[in-house]
C-alpha cells in the first residue's frame, strides 16, 4: 500500500547527495514523497519525482572567535525555524517522516505527527556512544527560541550523531566501513553511499596537462577558512613543475590573502569535485564521508586525509584500517610532511587500491540491499 512520506533535508551540500536515490527508490515502490529542501538545492532534486517544498535562510555569519563548525549550529537553528513555521500549517497526513542525521526527528514529529520516524546518516557512531560531549549543554541556547515557541526539546545535532534515537536509522555506508560496530544494534540499516547527478559546470575553466600529474586539495565546505594551510600547500608543492595543483579554498577566503601564486597552482573558491576527481592523481582532503565515497567508489582513488573535526576522525580510522590511503595530523602538519606524503602516497598506491577494492565491494553489496531494506521499513 502506498505511503505518504515527508522528507526534511539538512541545508548542507554534502547531505543532499544520497536523497535523490532514496526518493527514486521509494517512488518506484509506489510511495508518495514530499521533500522540504533549501531553495539553492532545488536543481539537484527537482527531477527526482518528489513534491518539493523549498525554504530560504539568509546569509549567516560566524561570530568572531568561534570554530568553523559553528556555522552548522546557526544554520540548523535557522532551518528549524523555517521548517516548523511551514509544518504547523500542513494539512497533509504522513505515514513516515524521514529526517537528516543533523535533525531531531522525534521532536519535530511532535508537530508533524507522522506514524514513524526514520533518520538517514552519512555515518554516525552508534547508539549510546561513550563519546557524547556532556559540555554540549552550553550550546542549548541556540535551540531555546524554537523550543519555547513550539514547546519542544530539540537536542543538539552532535547528540544526533553520537547517540541517534530514531526508530529506523539508514546509513549511507556499509557495515564493513563503520568504525564502531560494537555501538550499533538492529535499528541500523546499511544502504551504501548515495550519489546525485550534477550538471556539468561549464564555467570551470581548468585544463589538464596530460604530461603532468594532478594534485587536488580540498577541505570540503565547512572548514575552508584556513589560510595558513593553503599557504603551507603552496610552499610544499609550488616548485613541483611536474604537477598541476587545483586547490579549492571556499567562498570565505579571498585568493589575494594567499600571496604570490605559483604557475602550477590553480586556485578556486569553488571546484566541481565530481568533474575534477576523474582527472586527479593525488587527492588531499579533510576526510568528509562524501569526498571519501566519491574518491573511492566512483574513482578508485586513494586519499591523503587531514581530518578537521568530529566524524572525519572516525572516517580516518576506517581508511587506515583498510589501508586505502594515509592521514596527516592537522595540528602537527608541516610543509615537509606534506612533501613527504606525496612520496608515501605514490610508493603505496597499489597497496591502497587493494584496500579500496575491499571497501568498494562492501559499498556495492550494501547498495544492492537498499531496495529490500526500504521495502522492509516502509510497509
Amino acid at each position: 500500500m502506498a505511503k505518504n512520506i515527508l522528507i526534511i533535508s539538512a541545508p548542507f551540500e554534502g547531505h543532499i547527495a544520497g536523497l535523490n536515490e532514496i526518493i527514486k527508490d521509494l517512488i518506484s515502490l509506489g510511495h508518495n514523497i514530499t521533500c522540504y529542501l533549501l531553495d539553492k538545492f532545488l536543481p539537484r532534486l527537482e527531477k527526482s519525482g518528489a513534491k518539493i517544498k523549498t525554504f530560504k535562510i539568509g546569509k549567516i555569519e560566524i561570530p568572531p572567535g568561534n570554530r568553523p563548525i559553528f556555522i552548522n549550529i546557526l544554520t540548523i537553528a535557522k532551518t528549524y525555524e523555517e521548517i516548523l513555521s511551514q509544518a504547523t500549517k500542513l494539512e497533509e497526513k504522513y505515514d513516515y517522516l524521514i529526517v537528516d542525521s543533523f535533525t531531531d526527528g522525534n521532536e519535530i514529529n511532535k508537530i508533524i505527527k507522522a506514524k514513524n520516524v526514520v533518520s538517514v546518516y552519512l555515518n554516525c557512531l552508534g547508539k549510546k556512544s561513550p563519546f557524547v560531549d556532556v559540555t554540549l549543554v552550553h550550546r542549548k541556547h541556540y535551540w531555546v527560541t524554537v523550543n519555547k515557541k513550539y514547546n519542544l526539546n530539540i537536542k543538539d545535532f552532535l547528540i544526533q550523531y553520537f547517540s541517534p534515537d530514531a526508530k529506523y536509522k539508514l546509513m549511507f555506508t556499509s557495515k564493513l566501513f563503520h568504525p564502531e560496530l560494537k555501538l550499533i544494534d538492529d535499528s541500523f540499516y546499511f544502504i551504501g553511499p548515495g550519489f546525485d547527478e550534477r550538471p556539468i559546470d561549464n564555467t570551470f575553466n581548468f585544463k589538464k596537462d596530460v604530461n603532468k600529474k594532478l594534485i587536488y586539495i580540498s577541505l570540503g565546505n565547512t572548514f575552508t577558512r584556513n589560510v595558513e594551510f593553503y599557504k603551507m600547500c603552496i610552499e610544499a608543492f609550488g616548485d613541483l613543475k611536474q604537477y598541476q595543483v587545483i586547490m579549492s579554498i571556499g567562498k570565505d577566503v579571498d585568493i589575494k590573502e594567499l600571496g604570490d601564486i605559483p604557475d602550477n597552482f590553480y586556485i578556486y573558491n569553488y571546484v566541481p569535485q565530481l568533474q575534477v576527481l576523474p582527472q586527479t592523481d593525488i587527492f588531499i582532503n579533510h576526510g568528509g564521508i562524501n569526498s571519501i565515497n566519491e574518491a573511492l567508489f566512483l574513482n578508485n582513488l586513494p586519499i591523503i586525509l587531514i581530518a578537521q573535526e568530529l566524524t572525519q576522525y572516525e572516517n580516518v580510522k576506517a581508511i587506515e584500517q583498510f589501508e586505502a590511503g594515509l592521514s596527516l595530523d592537522k595540528d602537527e602538519l608541516t610543509v615537509e610532511m606534506l612533501k613527504t606524503s606525496l612520496n608515501t602516497y605514490l610508493a603505496n598506491k597499489e597497496k591502497y587500491q587493494k584496500g579500496i577494492a575491499k571497501i568498494v565491494e562492501s559499498f556495492k553489496n550494501a547498495r544492492n540491499e537498499r531496495k529490500k531494506i526500504l521495502e522492509k521499513i516502509f510497509v
